[in-house]
């Protein structure tokens, strides 16, 4: 299977400035990349119903952060966007989940809707909304077929929740896209939690990952998560994650029991 495979724009943000939109779906086309993941404050989020034609890409997913005082922001953006129809949604109004996310969540669920929008909370490190666990509770009390979430891969083994095969039974009813990326755990690390790496890097094992959604018959798509602390050429860590991706993909296709593990022996 050829699974579609994104990457999140945040790569293309390095200490030197931001590669432009046109570029960084000319680098992810040439790679073959099927899509990418935009970050809300892109100056070019205009540009967005442009990428399918030019490029042959879809955008996949806007990332957006709510904290208390962007309410107008992030209503915009709801209110504006085209060219997707996905938002991840971090929330982050304080060190938990306050009724401030709530109020967030009540307001832009009839957006959604409208607009034909689908809410994908984004659990994050360091956030006030930092876990799966976290993020199933809110769409259990909202109950909305325009909320779900997002399993990224990294967030859950930078926060140590473990219990990789409870955790996504718990979250599987709103699943909506998965997100990973090579880490280790480590203080220099993002929020002195865990490095942000391409896929051939890093202590988590992808392979194992991939093999668990495999499992429960995930099909959606997977984005990729990079961030300027990876340092080096861009391109060549695209390249990198793309070549390591394929072949986790092929290697599940043919052996889908090797990505079933055994309890440590100690």
């Amino acid at each position: 299977m050829n699974r579609s495979l994104h990457h999140m724009d945040f790569i293309f943000q390095t200490k030197l400035g931001t590669y432009p939109l046109a570029v960084q779906c000319e680098m992810l086309a040439e790679l073959g990349y099927q899509g990418l993941t935009v970050s809300a404050w892109s100056k070019e989020l205009t540009s967005l119903p442009q990428v399918k034609s030019r490029w042959g890409l879809d955008v996949g997913a806007i990332y957006l952060i709510y904290r208390q005082g962007l309410e107008t922001f992030v209503t915009n953006i709801f209110e504006s966007i085209e060219g997707c129809s996905s938002i991840e949604l971090a929330l982050h109004s304080g060190d938990r989940v306050t009724d401030a996310d709530r109020r967030m969540l009540a307001a832009l669920l009839p957006i959604a809707e409208r607009r034909g929008i689908d809410i994908a909370l984004y659990p994050h490190g360091r956030y006030g909304m930092q876990t799966t666990s976290e993020a199933a509770a809110l769409c259990q009390e909202f109950d909305h077929p325009n909320l779900g979430i997002v399993f990224n891969g990294y967030h859950w083994y930078a926060m140590q929740e473990k219990a990789l095969e409870q955790r996504l039974d718990a979250l599987w009813p709103w699943l909506r896209q998965v997100n990973i990326a090579g880490a280790r755990l480590s203080p220099l690390g993002w929020g002195e939690l865990a490095t942000i790496e391409p896929l051939d890097e890093g202590e988590l094992d992808n392979f194992v990952l991939l093999g668990a959604l495999e499992q429960r018959g995930y099909t959606g798509r997977y984005g990729v998560l990079g961030w300027e602390s990876m340092g080096g050429d861009v391109y060549g860590n695209l390249q990198r994650s793309h070549t390591a991706f394929r072949s986790m993909e092929r290697r599940l296709a043919a052996h889908p029991e090797w990505a079933i593990m055994t309890p440590l022996p100690y």
